[in-house]
């Protein structure tokens, strides 16, 4: 049997939650033969990038727009269909981006695809930034855009089939919703019969994610799954799994084996995660070294893109009792058992790590969008808080000076934990072929 996984860059979440879906699939089913399609890949190199960088931009420079976007705000979308005249910061923007990606475009051609271009695709995007930025000079700007809007989106779908088409999986696990919606034109004409499964990995729903061509969804909570029959999705074809994470969150430390294992001592511990190790974070450690109030153990796991290593690093050396500075981590269970508090980006797998792990957990950076659902259900849900990366001395210091209150956070987090996720995914997977002789064969062949 074949699985085909589907995600989008950028973020590693989507792409985690597959791979521990992968690893409990194939365990229990090693005969399986699974690959992965990231949606981006199916663009031209550069103008991959270019989106990519240009979601990261907005989301930390211009995270208005950002909201705009992820909330799929009408007057928003009228401006990028051409209904509208874009706002001058959608312009700006847009400008800025097309020549950060693309510096070989120096003067807008309205009308041509000049030579300049290296691809249909580098031409599409560009002349649609163009037509938005430059509505009132086009004439029938409107159409131009919305035409090249549809065009862009059917490309990419006709793409997704042919790549489906000609890798003949037996199944479809999509871990993000742009991928599910951009199958469900080519489902509903017969294009593409196999079933698809879709993995949510935040705390929320977003509409995107809607589609009658998703035979079923995975959800990480009760609420989420609330959320999808609100939108229209029928009860039996949702399922509360929890958010896929690999086996070592199935098998867990305790948290003195775990302060043991690595070599940590007896005290108030908290774990800065790797997403957020960027401007600001180097004061913060200090500031929580500098706490008069309590002697915390400070454990940061860096990301790979983190800025400021040099100064950790000389944190580090200089405390080497207090702070302890690791590397990239694919799996982070040892220093979450470790910690008492996690702090960090509130990405849905992260939280669902940390609750896995029965810790609260401390949102110091929030994009907005998804990470917004995932900040409202942690704090609704009585296992986190939001704050700035200025006010955690304060914020730790009634923690650890309440500690009836951290240990019923704590115990909040360990009832809201699915480490078994992945394994509740697969029997969903396992479930839905049952009811196909013909795959259901093939998963047999599997073992």
């Amino acid at each position: 049997m074949k699985c085909l996984f589907l995600t989008s860059s950028p973020g590693y979440g989507h792409t985690g939650a597959a791979e521990a879906i992968d690893l409990e699939l194939r365990r229990q089913y090693p005969a399986v033969e699974t690959a992965y399609l990231d949606i981006t890949s199916l663009l031209d190199p550069q103008v991959s990038a270019a989106i990519q960088d240009g979601y990261l931009r907005m989301t930390a420079e211009q995270p208005a727009l950002y909201q705009k976007l992820y909330d799929m705000d009408q007057s928003f979308y009228q401006q990028l269909a051409g209904k509208t005249a874009a706002d001058q910061q959608l312009v700006d923007f847009l400008e800025e981006q097309q020549l950060r990606s693309f510096p070989e475009v120096v003067e807008r051609s309205h009308f041509s695809l000049p030579e300049r271009y290296k691809s249909l695709d580098s031409a599409l995007l560009n002349t649609l930034i163009n037509s938005i930025c430059n509505r009132h000079k086009i004439p029938a700007g409107r159409l131009l855009t919305q035409g090249l809007l549809v065009l862009i989106y059917n490309l990419l779908a006709t793409r997704l089939r042919k790549y489906v088409q000609e890798y003949q999986p037996d199944v479809l696990i999509a871990t993000q919703m742009y991928p599910n919606t951009l199958l469900s034109h080519s489902i509903k004409k017969g294009l593409i019969q196999q079933p698809v499964i879709g993995v949510l990995t935040d705390y929320g729903v977003h509409g995107v994610w809607v589609r009658n061509t998703t035979d079923l969804y995975c959800v990480s909570h009760a609420d989420v799954a609330k959320e999808l029959q609100a939108q229209g999705i029928a009860a039996d074809r949702i399922h509360v799994t929890g958010i896929p994470l690999v086996p070592a969150f199935s098998n867990l430390p305790s948290q003195l084996q775990a302060r043991a294992q690595l070599g940590l001592a007896a005290g108030p511990t908290v774990l800065i995660t790797g997403g957020q190790c960027s401007i600001g974070v180097v004061v913060a450690v200090q500031a929580l070294l500098n706490d008069q109030h309590h002697a915390y153990q400070i454990l940061v796991a860096a990301g790979s893109n983190t800025v400021d290593v040099a100064a950790l690093q000389q944190l580090a050396t200089r405390y080497p009792q207090r702070f302890k500075l690791y590397g990239w981590c694919d799996d982070l269970s040892q220093l979450i058992c470790a910690a008492d508090v996690v702090i960090g980006k509130p990405g849905g797998l992260t939280l669902s790590e940390t609750l896995a792990c029965g810790r609260p957990f401390i949102a110091t950076c929030c994009l907005g969008g998804q990470e917004a659902h995932n900040v409202q259900f942690l704090q609704t849900k009585h296992v986190g808080l939001q704050a700035e990366l200025a006010q955690l001395p304060q914020v730790l210091d009634d923690l650890f000076s309440h500690s009836g209150l951290l240990q019923q956070m704590k115990k909040n987090a360990s009832q809201l934990g699915r480490p078994d996720a992945a394994t509740a995914v697969v029997a969903q997977l396992s479930s839905l072929i049952a009811q196909d002789e013909v795959l259901q064969i093939k998963l047999a062949s599997a073992f």
